[in-house]
């Protein structure tokens, strides 16, 4: 750990020393020459400032996970979309595939019937399905779903927040998640490495975005009368 918190001083240090070398040189030369060398030499120091600012500037977590491609993302947008569509049929196989569990919730109630009061935030109205169990247990079931969400191909899928649910007597409340800032730099190829390395393009195919679709699934008691703007499957 000394040894890599010390390198980029040492670089610094031998980046000075250079620039130095170069304009005190003893070595007789022609004016122009000369010249040439303070131009090197002053070039060397704003190297070496650019250098210590970089240092100063870098985030101090470090995120080494792979950025996906365009095309990966358009295969796992696609995924979402299906898999949504299906569920709207009744069809759950691929739920678990293409969503993640996020968080659930569970409350108990005497009630016969359940008003759903869906909350407008900052991003939008939270999407609600339901189906009925086949008992009567007076058990309500919740669980937040939410499909893999990309900004310039950095999976950011972990820092989403959840929604909240609360019960009060027989009116379920929904409150959307708020916004989520994310802020990241990437490092990338300049222009005229890009162009001439393998696989370098002057716009690069993983620069694209995806915000993954999310909603809660509710479980019903078969006998329990719903009142809200829900969507029923497997009905």
């Amino acid at each position: 750990m000394i040894i890599i918190s010390f390198l980029p001083i040492l670089i610094v240090f031998i980046i000075v020393a250079f620039g130095i070398g170069i304009m005190r040189s003893n070595t007789k030369v022609s004016l122009g020459t000369r010249k040439i060398r303070w131009i090197l030499g002053g070039y060397t120091f704003i190297l070496a400032i650019a250098t210590v600012i970089s240092l100063s500037i870098l985030p101090n977590y470090k995120n080494d996970q792979k950025v996906a491609t365009a095309a990966e993302m358009n295969k796992i947008e696609n995924a979402q979309n299906r898999a949504v569509n299906n569920l709207y049929s009744g069809n759950l196989d691929d739920l678990d595939k293409e969503f993640f569990e996020k968080k659930k919730w569970s409350f108990s109630t005497d009630k016969k019937s359940l008003d759903i009061v869906l909350k407008e935030g900052e991003t939008g109205i939270m999407s609600v399905l339901a189906e009925r169990k086949t008992e009567n247990d007076g058990e309500i079931e919740a669980s937040y779903y939410i499909g893999k969400s990309y900004i310039d191909g950095v999976d950011f899928t972990d820092k989403l927040h959840s929604p909240e649910l609360l019960l009060n007597g027989q009116k379920l409340t929904v409150n959307n998640p708020p916004l989520v800032t994310v802020s990241f730099s990437r490092f990338s190829p300049g222009f005229a490495y890009s162009q001439f390395s393998k696989g370098g393009h002057v716009t690069q195919e993983n620069r694209s975005s995806v915000i993954g679709l999310d909603f809660i699934l509710l479980k019903v008691p078969n006998d329990m009368e719903i009142n809200g703007d829900i969507i029923w499957i497997n009905e």
